[in-house]
């Protein structure tokens, strides 16, 4: 009887920590943005959609489902970011201040608070947050024609 009750207790505690990810997962989303005087491009991503917006007059607007796994690997590689120091993260080149590369940047939403990026080279993010990036773009419909 002890075993049975220990089994019902780990099952409901693993009920309930499935439930409380789930619910943090809703609350979180990313904005990534690239942009230059002649283009703008945008990309939103939710636990079940990414939208990716190709211009300023949202005329080139693609939304998708996420692709099984795309998700959880994209809050993966969120893990060993710190998004309080995001803001202050170097970017590893400066292109983008001179017109020659699209000007990047990153938000994380996650509940009320939002977290921004510095600005950065779109395709040469920092390393801190460049796995998420690359996630984020790869389950969008940027590099698609």
């Amino acid at each position: 009887m002890k075993k049975f009750a220990a089994i019902v207790l780990l099952a409901l505690f693993a009920v309930g920590c499935a439930s409380a990810l789930k619910k943090e997962s809703d609350e979180i989303s990313f904005e990534y943005e690239a942009i230059t005087r002649g283009s703008y491009k945008k990309v939103i991503v939710k636990q079940d959609t990414v939208i990716t917006i190709k211009d300023r007059g949202l005329e080139n607007v693609v939304t998708k489902a996420l692709k099984n796994g795309e998700w959880n690997g994209i809050l993966k590689s969120l893990e060993g970011v710190d998004l309080d120091g995001l803001s202050e993260i170097k970017a590893p080149s400066v292109k983008h201040q001179v017109d020659a590369a699209p000007i990047a940047n990153l938000k994380v939403i996650r509940g009320d608070k939002t977290y921004q990026s510095s600005s950065f080279d779109h395709g040469n993010p920092p390393q801190e947050i460049k796995d998420v990036v690359e996630k984020i773009i790869l389950a969008s419909d940027l590099q698609k024609k």
